[in-house]
């Protein structure tokens, strides 16, 4: 199994976070570094025979980031190609109400798939997606976050999450990814195919408005029967509330914390 979690993360020697957590139970912890690592966003589908290209993609820039480049790359899949006969089951409404709402900020007149979104900005063409990833990484980070994720005692995802610095009107969302998905393909433009994805979103919520005081927040994310465990991620965002750019983004693996199998 590829193991392709991108870099992003550096141990925490001590947080002092507010996890109540069972006894013995295993720590992920994770802080930003000190320039941005953008979210690259893809809007993707099943459905779409233009889209395994960009699922292709956005995989092998996975493999890439902790190699010069830091981002946080999420392909969320969106549900108004179900109609042609095959229905995405990564495919959620509100995923498709946030492409709706990140064109709008673009003033696009209409919006597709495949689509890459850097730091909320479209961005057409891999190699443009790579420039934007480049330039927010040359840029100094006003804010910092610091994430400790373990297991609650009923098998559910605990996120203890500290924002600071110019936290001023920002927004901070959690998603849950899942990487190394192999699907046949039974209708639809991609009938008969198969493919392979990566950094799928199967959790995406926004969890907090933030103010100039930075933040500290505890969330649970269920996990679901259908997740594969072992191929989960965290990404921890912060995003400006009127543009969605990013403040500041992490993310990591968590396949450690369901290592003794109880996931």
């Amino acid at each position: 199994m590829r193991n392709i979690f991108p870099c992003l993360t550096r141990a925490v020697a001590a947080l002092g976070l507010a996890l109540v957590l069972p006894a013995g139970a295993a720590e992920i912890e994770a802080e930003s570094g000190d320039t941005i690592a953008p979210v690259v966003e893809l809007y993707t589908s099943e459905g779409c025979s233009s889209c395994p290209p960009a699922d292709a993609w956005i995989s092998r820039l996975g493999e890439t980031l902790g190699k010069g480049l830091d981002a946080v790359p999420l392909a969320f899949h969106v549900d108004y190609w179900n109609y042609l006969g095959w229905e995405d089951p990564f495919s959620q409404p509100g995923f498709t109400d946030r492409q709706r709402m990140l064109g709008a900020l673009n003033r696009q007149r209409s919006i597709y798939t495949p689509e890459f979104l850097v730091s909320g900005r479209e961005t057409r063409g891999t190699r443009a997606v790579v420039k934007a990833i480049q330039s927010a990484n040359a840029s100094d980070a006003a804010v910092k976050v610091r994430l400790v994720a373990a297991l609650a005692g009923t098998g559910d995802i605990a996120a203890d999450v500290r924002v600071s610095g110019d936290t001023g009107d920002s927004e901070l969302y959690l998603a849950v990814y899942e990487n190394d998905i192999t699907r046949r393909i039974g209708g639809g433009e991609n009938h008969g195919r198969t493919l392979h994805y990566d950094f799928v979103v199967r959790y995406f919520r926004r969890v907090a408005l933030l103010d100039r005081e930075g933040h500290m927040h505890t969330h649970t994310i269920p996990v679901e029967a259908g997740w594969n465990t072992a191929n989960l991620g965290l990404a921890v965002l912060v995003m400006d509330r009127r543009s969605s750019g990013t403040r500041q983004a992490l993310s990591t693996p968590l396949d450690r914390l369901f290592a003794d199998g109880s996931g």
